[in-house]
């Protein structure tokens, strides 16, 4: 099993720090965040084949988690804007596949690199604290690449929905919501996101 040196979290302050909206937290995912991300996606794959998508993956924290619930890591496609988050991910795991480039043309991406099918998305990007445009280009991009009844699993640490109600509408997408996580700093929430099969 990969281990994440304490390096990650002085990596992602310094990257917080440069870019406070960008990185979207002070610290990596918390290991109960990240073991819930992991949960949820595991039981929204259940029996689709294809990879699982990582948004944000950060220095890997939902990574390993992702990992440790049993999900084989030639399934995980691990995409990563920043390069120095991509130069960790690269050093640190070597069976998920890491496609450094931007989520809002994540269609383009996964054609580019022959990535398909895929089974879920899972995002850690900070949607809430991202404009407009750059959610709806992102949110859109996802569920173009998602077969209909696929899930995107994403995390929140606001008391609303992290997809606004306008984008669900337009996209008929169903969001369920997970509990709170109040051990995790700041405490969160993991939603889960389909566009229902016609």
């Amino acid at each position: 099993m990969p281990t994440v040196e304490p390096a990650s979290t002085a990596l992602f302050l310094k990257r917080w720090l440069r870019r406070p909206f960008a990185t979207g937290a002070v610290v990596p995912s918390g290991r109960l965040l990240a073991e819930a991300m992991a949960r949820t996606t595991r039981s929204v794959i259940d029996g689709r084949p294809g990879h699982i998508v990582e948004l944000g993956a950060g220095t890997g924290e939902v990574t390993k988690a992702l990992l440790a619930a049993g999900i084989a890591p030639e399934r995980l496609v691990l995409v990563e804007r920043d390069p120095e988050f991509a130069t960790f991910l690269r050093r640190h795991f070597s069976g998920p596949r890491i496609v450094e480039g931007d989520a809002a043309r994540l269609p383009r991406l996964l054609a580019d690199h022959g990535i398909a099918p895929i089974a879920a998305v899972v995002s850690s990007l900070p949607l809430l604290s991202l404009p407009a445009d750059v959610v709806n280009g992102i949110v859109g991009g996802v569920f173009e690449a998602l077969p209909r009844g696929a899930a995107v699993v994403q995390f929140t640490y606001g008391p609303k929905p992290p997809i606004p109600r306008a984008l669900r509408q337009r996209l008929h997408l169903v969001g369920a919501r997970g509990k709170r996580i109040w051990r995790n700093v700041p405490p969160a929430v993991v939603w889960t996101f389909t566009r229902p099969a016609a």
